[in-house]
């Protein structure tokens, strides 16, 4: 009976920290959506708002968000030989001449505009490592790579 009294407690606890990060994450992800919507408005980047439009700001903001996460815990669990291979992984991976000259501006905006809500969001990132921190750059960059040749692609 003690077994079932446990497992019954230690579902319950997970469901309830699940349902905090499910809540942090819906936050976040609404935020991000209507601060870089307004940013691209302000760009007048010709980009239309519409579902495909929005459906690419979620991926970002599950992009950025999954990226936060994950450097956190590699800042925390892994040896620093295994952080510095990451991070020179990361650095042959992304390549930042995938922009075009005239669409620089819209890349570095998005990108700060989303490196802050991510410290807004993850005040504690200020504690990462030298090289965890470039790590999360690294990713950030990756991502808004990614995110603003869709927008490219979609205008």
């Amino acid at each position: 009976m003690e077994n079932q009294d446990f497992n019954k407690e230690f579902h319950s606890n997970l469901n309830i920290e699940f349902q905090k990060i499910d809540k942090f994450l819906k936050e976040f992800r609404h935020e991000f959506t209507k601060e870089l919507s307004s940013e691209l408005e302000l760009l007048s980047a010709g980009i239309t708002s519409d579902e495909t439009l929005k459906e690419k700001l979620l991926v970002y903001s599950n992009q950025i968000f999954n990226s936060a996460e994950s450097v956190i815990d590699k800042d925390k669990h892994y040896t620093e030989v295994r952080l510095i291979e990451e991070l020179e992984t990361m650095s042959r991976v992304s390549r930042k001449d995938l922009i075009r000259p005239e669409h620089l501006e819209l890349a570095e905006r998005t990108h700060r505009k989303a490196k802050a809500l991510m410290v807004k969001f993850y005040p504690n990132l200020i504690d990462l490592s030298a090289n965890g921190f470039r790590l999360l750059e690294k990713y950030c960059s990756m991502y808004n790579h990614d995110f603003v040749l869709s927008l490219l692609d979609h205008a």
